[in-house]
């Protein structure tokens, strides 16, 4: 699919906000701050992020964006095996911090999307993180599109 600029403008906001959210995040991972404390890029957290680092949602985020990018279906098939061969790629590069659940698929060395979907749903343990829902936003963004103009409703009267 091309993309015209303001859909490419898009897409890299879409990306950009992400990370630097995580980031903004990461210091606070899985903390309470008060509601009084001025939230900044500081680092740290559960892992030894730098300030401005992000962490591993936002890295497995690219990863499948990477492959939404190369123009194949993310959803099934060769596009999703190609998601999992990016996150076994990712895991390999031995990241700063990874989730318990994520880290005890990758290391099991699955060779599908599918192998690893069985893994996971075999694993006993919480599984509702939050970093799937970070992973939906390049799920998206083949379907980019410019939105059309909508006119607003006329304003009604009341009696």
């Amino acid at each position: 699919m091309e993309l015209d600029m303001q859909q490419t403008d898009r897409v890299a906001g879409v990306l950009v906000a992400t990370a630097a959210g995580d980031a903004l995040g990461a210091g606070y991972e899985f903390t309470y701050p008060r509601p009084d404390l001025a939230i900044d890029m500081i680092g740290g957290g559960l892992g030894p992020f730098a300030p401005g680092e992000w962490t591993d949602d936002t890295s497995m985020t690219l990863a499948i964006a990477e492959v939404s990018a190369s123009g194949r279906t993310i959803g099934h098939g060769e596009g999703l095996d190609a998601v999992a061969a990016q996150f076994v790629r990712w895991y390999d590069t031995h990241p700063k911090d990874i989730g318990n659940q994520t880290r005890a698929v990758l290391s099991a060395r699955p060779r599908s999307a599918a192998a690893m979907r069985q893994y996971a749903l075999e694993l006993p343990g919480r599984k509702a993180g939050n970093g799937s829902l970070m992973r939906t936003a390049p799920v998206a963004l083949p379907t980019c599109t410019t939105p059309t103009r909508v006119s607003p409703r006329p304003a009604t009267s009341v009696p």
